[in-house]
């Protein structure tokens, strides 16, 4: 009886010592932002007018110290033509700087001889290990790293517009637990409309950025969704007549207006953030099961009281980055 008593006793106290050596939930915050760039070139007799779209996109993952665990950077650069009596004449969307890897062709002109993704994934692990403040502490000349870093060496791109989109990741994080990959992606559409004598013609670029961080189960603990929506205008002649940068549709909140014109009287933010919660704790199955009636969620859906906008192309989006998270 007496050693029936002993192990009882030893089972409770190793039961307690275990419990009180639980794992504890591993905490880290999450970020996506970007920024954009519009060059703009008027057409002439003997080139086709252009509008150049960049969206940079930055993604980051942060450790309890603030310091960088993941960092991925990508650009949507598109380009559409119209000529000098104002008519489009190319705006097909483009792959991503990423996506196209060394099909983009940098190499060949590079003083260093790397081609972008080889160049920008050294960026990113440079960054690794550091704080937003050792990273913004980088030395740069023109937009370019010094020549006296190392990393010059390296990384010979300007690096200016990655350096305001991770600065903005970063104020944007969220913090999360037990994050075990994450994921960032775009999908980007291009409506083209041609000048006439009423009316100038006009470009209109949407990327659609998305970014996920997953448990280890493929469930989603956090997603972001904005649209990088840009117009530039030209007139019938092939001049530019506006090429300015707008902020994301989220960045817009309430200034973007759709409220008053919505089905349901929700503006775009307030529909995107019930889309967002609606997919937490979902597998990219479950997800993709939500039935949509031309690109809508389908009337029969709870959903569809929150969110009358069209899903498609954050569908494709968070498609994308589920399967690129790591």
């Amino acid at each position: 009886m007496k050693k029936i008593l002993i192990l009882i006793a030893l089972t409770l106290v190793t039961l307690a010592t275990l419990s009180g050596c639980a794992p504890k939930p591993v905490v880290t915050k999450v970020g996506t932002a970007s920024v954009t760039s519009i060059q703009p070139t008027a057409a002439t007799a003997e080139a086709a007018g252009r509008i150049r779209v960049n969206v940079t996109t930055a993604t980051v993952m942060l450790d309890a110290d603030g310091k960088f665990v993941s960092v991925n950077f990508d650009v949507a650069q598109n380009d559409s033509n119209f000529d000098v009596t104002g008519v489009v004449t190319k705006a097909e969307p483009a792959p991503t700087k990423k996506e196209k890897g060394a099909a983009y062709n940098m190499k060949a002109v590079s003083q260093i001889g790397k081609e972008w993704n080889e160049q920008i994934a050294s960026l990113e692990a440079w960054m690794i290990g550091k704080t937003l403040a050792e990273v913004k502490a980088l030395p740069l000349v023109e937009g370019k790293v010094a020549e006296s870093e190392d990393l010059r060496s390296q990384v010979s791109v300007r690096v200016g517009d990655y350096m305001a989109a991770l600065d903005k990741a970063v104020a944007a994080a969220v913090e999360l637990q037990d994050v075990a990959k994450v994921g960032a992606e775009s999908y980007t559409t291009i409506q083209p409309t041609n000048a006439t004598a009423e009316a100038v013609g006009r470009i209109r670029v949407n990327t659609t950025i998305a970014a996920v961080a997953l448990d280890k189960d493929g469930k989603v603990l956090h997603v972001f969704f904005d649209v990088a929506q840009n117009d530039a205008n030209f007139d019938v002649t092939g001049v530019v007549t506006k090429a300015e940068a707008a902020p994301t549709k989220r960045e817009k909140g309430s200034a973007y207006n759709m409220k008053s014109v919505s089905e349901i009287g929700k503006e775009w933010d307030e529909q995107i953030m019930a889309l967002e919660a609606f997919i937490v704790g979902k597998t990219l199955t479950e997800v993709k099961a939500l039935p949509l009636a031309e690109g809508r969620v389908a009337e029969s859906e709870d959903l569809r009281s929150s969110v009358s906008i069209r899903v498609g192309d954050y569908m494709a989006a968070i498609e994308k980055a589920y399967n690129a998270a790591k």
